[in-house]
């Protein structure tokens, strides 16, 4: 879902012997190094390597990520939701533009990140009591990719999914003590086919063509890029510019303004707990963007250093309030050259805006 994330793949998935007999299976949620020569920038893969395992009762499956990942059951239970209403009914305050005004959702209902979600939970066996999960798998400082194991001791078919990326799923089929199962060399192809097909899609997706005055804030599932399409758009001076998200495992925004303005700005605004106590708190422009209902307009001004953020958009089903807007709206009224990212990937997912009088 989130930081910027270093694109990469992954070549195998190996199994080890462990006690009485018992194996360990590797699993790669997404990437896991560089993509090939020539793959689009901004690409990365959600799914998990294999997409389909077979192992016997008593068999361990290790989950390993180099980004930004969960390896989740839901057992007969529902995915938790991402965001919540703080329990505490607290609201936005003291968050003001660069002249010191208020921005419009100072008092309105603050939205926190739920860590029913995103953290670990239910053990690690699978099935166990309800939902079960790693929690986020993402490297820390050192950039080292980040583990965790389940264990499967019954037989039946288990279906794993990511709880950041919709779409992310595998299949874990438990067999009996005995039963035939693919050795490690035939996993190991299976993962390596289906990282390299995965990459694959990526330059397709980048050749995909816009309607007019449109640009894709986003494009793809499983492989997906983070990316704008076109990275540059000229329009004329009175121009609406539909951002529109073609990426249903992706959530994205746009914002304008300074770097260096922007990048403090979320670093107060945008409180991400990733351990117990941390401070929680979703940005307020993903909830709300960064102007009042009425229309989102543009003229390099904003804010008094041309600052604008559009609320977070997906391509999933449901509309607000039971959902993402599938797109944003931004009309522009000044010829200029405008930079903008997405406040949720970072800088690294960037386009321009050329408006011309």
């Amino acid at each position: 879902m989130r930081r910027f994330i270093a694109v990469a793949t992954t070549s195998a998935a190996l199994v080890v012997a462990g006690p009485a007999g018992a194996a360990t299976w590797q699993v790669f949620a997404g990437e896991q190094a560089r993509p090939p020569a020539g793959t689009p920038k901004g690409a990365t893969l959600n799914a998990f390597f294999p997409s389909a395992l077979q192992i016997h009762a008593g068999d361990k499956v290790k989950f390993t990520s180099t980004t930004f990942h969960t390896a989740s059951y839901l057992g007969g239970t529902r995915l938790p939701p991402p965001v919540a209403p703080d329990p505490a009914k607290g609201t936005y305050a003291g968050i003001n533009d660069s002249t010191g005004a208020p921005f419009f959702f100072n008092g309105l209902a603050k939205l926190i990140y739920n860590t029913a979600h995103f953290g670990p939970g239910g053990g690690t066996a699978v099935p166990g009591k309800g939902f079960v999960s790693t929690g986020v798998l993402s490297p820390g400082p050192n950039g080292r990719p980040v583990s965790a194991t389940f264990t499967f001791p019954k037989t039946g078919t288990f279906k794993l999914l990511c709880a950041v990326h919709p779409g992310m799923t595998m299949n874990v089929a438990v067999r009996a003590a005995g039963a035939s199962v693919p050795d490690a060399a035939a996993v190991k192809a299976t993962a390596t086919a289906q990282t390299a097909a995965a990459w694959a899609k990526a330059p397709v997706l980048a050749a995909a063509k816009q309607p007019a005055r449109t640009v894709y804030a986003g494009i793809g599932g499983k492989t997906a890029l983070l990316a704008f399409l076109p990275k540059k758009l000229t329009v004329k001076a009175g121009t609406t510019v539909n951002f529109i998200n073609k990426s249903p495992s992706e959530p994205h925004n746009v914002g304008f303004g300074p770097k260096a303005y922007v990048e403090a700005l979320m670093k107060k605004v945008d409180r991400f707990p990733f351990g117990p106590g941390q401070p929680n708190q979703v940005a307020p422009f993903f909830v709300y963007g960064s102007e009042p209902p009425g229309g989102y307009v543009y003229d390099g001004r904003n804010h008094g250093n041309g600052f604008l953020a559009t609320q977070l958009t997906d391509n999933q089903p449901g509309v607000p309030p039971r959902g993402l807007p599938g797109a944003s709206r931004i009309k522009f009224t000044k010829a200029g050259r405008f930079h903008y990212i997405c406040l949720l990937h970072g800088p690294d997912m960037a386009g321009d805006i050329v408006v011309t009088p």
